[in-house]
């Protein structure tokens, strides 16, 4: 559980493309009615505090997350709203279970998919999870340079023993060279009608080195696997390494704070795909899995 509450104090980049992309779909959000789906809601404190606020009082919400210690957190800390519960579901499974097919009415998903590698079966499984007309709303990253980095230091002998699988931690569309179509693909051949559908360059601001840090530790996916006398090196070089690949900038110091005069800002910038769709009324669930992107 410490892990967990340590990503609530580190998921300030998440919130922030949560609350620009509830902002932009405001009206969309606002029309949901019956039960909605955040798949990957991790503790649920973007789902409560964002989500929630934004949607009819009558609206059902239901965090998803493929981490137990993530939903029982949500579910613990959230448990005094009745509008809100908390289950554990892989968005990637091969067998859905037939208790969540076809009983929502929305699904969102913010900064969650790029963790997953077959998105032909992601998005499959979001059709299945919708009711006829169903809607969903859906962000990730499609490709930021701080993947780069692991195959970098996966190449140091004293790392490469916990980076093994690196490949399932790099997004789906890192390398493709046309992420926007070839999502548009998938989307038809799952049968989703597409509303929206848009690649976009996005920038997050981190306020200090030590802020980047918190960060990348909170997402990090290897650094649970390493003994402790190395798991500090490793961030730091990952971070250093990051930041090369960043535009960085000196802190305009304020006389009232007492900042050390080297500090300084970064701007992470990277590529990100947003969806909003819809399964059609009359569409049977049929998904076609065989097409080349």
């Amino acid at each position: 559980m410490n892990f967990v509450k340590h990503y609530v104090r580190a998921n300030m980049m998440q919130r922030a493309t949560a609350k620009d992309i509830m902002e932009e779909f405001s009206n969309e959000l606002a029309m949901i009615r019956g039960k909605c789906i955040d798949i990957g809601s991790g503790p649920g404190d973007i789902t409560k505090e964002l989500l929630l606020p934004r949607l009819q009082p009558d609206v059902i919400v239901v965090g998803s997350d493929i981490s137990q210690y993530m939903t029982d957190y949500g579910n613990i800390n959230y448990a005094e709203d009745k509008r809100l519960s908390f289950i554990v579901l892989d968005i990637e499974t091969t067998e859905l279970s037939s208790e969540e097919n076809g009983q929502y009415d929305f699904a969102v998903s913010f900064s969650c998919l790029h963790w997953c590698q077959d998105m032909r079966r992601v998005f499959g499984n979001i059709y299945k999870l919708l009711r006829p007309n169903g809607r969903a709303l859906v962000e990730f990253i499609a490709h930021h340079g701080a993947f780069e980095c692991y195959y970098k230091l996966k190449r140091n002998a004293q790392y490469e023993p916990y980076m093994q699988d690196v490949d399932r931690y790099i997004p789906y569309f890192q390398n493709c060279k046309n992420p926007r179509e070839s999502l548009r693909k998938i989307l038809d051949n799952t049968g989703f009608k597409i509303i929206h559908c848009s690649q976009r360059e996005a920038t997050f601001t981190f306020e200090s080195k030590e802020i980047l840090r918190e960060h990348i530790l909170a997402v990090n996916p290897f650094v649970s696997r390493m003994p402790d006398d190395i798991k500090d090196k490793f961030i730091d070089d990952l971070t250093e390494d990051i930041i090369l690949h960043q535009i960085v900038r000196p802190h305009k110091m304020k006389q009232q704070t007492q900042e050390p005069e080297n500090q300084t800002i970064t701007l992470d910038r990277y590529y990100t795909l947003l969806v909003y769709v819809k399964r059609p009324r009359s569409a049977p669930l049929c998904i076609k899995c065989n097409t080349n992107i």
